[in-house]
């Protein structure tokens, strides 16, 4: 793979990220006690810091989101939303081994999301395509570097 592509995979891997977790933060924003609702539901947090996970958490996500689709900062934004999705998934896999049946909250409140089960599931699919394109960015620099 030449480098113009590899460019070209690696921006258009950043770009679907950014709509994906732009897509999951704005409805949490415009809704924040929805969003502290189904936070509430997976029972992890003391109920004391449900409000302040509600209210940040989306921003983090928009965030990170805009560094993907700027390209500022892209390598904090590409190990952030890799992080965010490791967390989502261990969030939603003790949901799913404890069998919860809630709304995962994933894309806001009262969407009719779909099960925990497949929520895990889709978050598993999104944690594999982010890897992908932090792999892209990271052999995007390394051909940049004549390496």
């Amino acid at each position: 793979m030449g480098r113009r592509t590899t460019t070209w995979l690696e921006r258009l891997g950043r770009w679907g990220l950014a709509a994906i977790f732009l897509f999951a933060a704005v409805p949490k924003i415009l809704d924040p006690a929805g969003f502290a609702e189904d936070v509430t539901h997976y029972a992890l947090l003391p109920d004391a810091t449900v409000n302040v996970v509600a209210i940040l958490l989306p921003w983090i996500e928009a965030v990170g989101a805009l560094a993907l689709l700027t390209g500022f900062a892209a390598e904090g934004g590409l190990l952030l939303a890799n992080l965010l999705l490791l967390l989502f998934l261990g969030a939603l896999g003790q949901a799913w081994a404890r069998g919860l049946d809630i709304d995962c909250g994933c894309f806001g409140h009262g969407k009719g999301n779909a099960s925990v089960a497949l929520a895990f599931l889709r978050d598993l699919l999104f944690f594999l395509f982010a890897g992908g394109v932090l792999a892209l960015r990271g052999r995007r620099l390394r051909l940049a570097a004549g390496r």
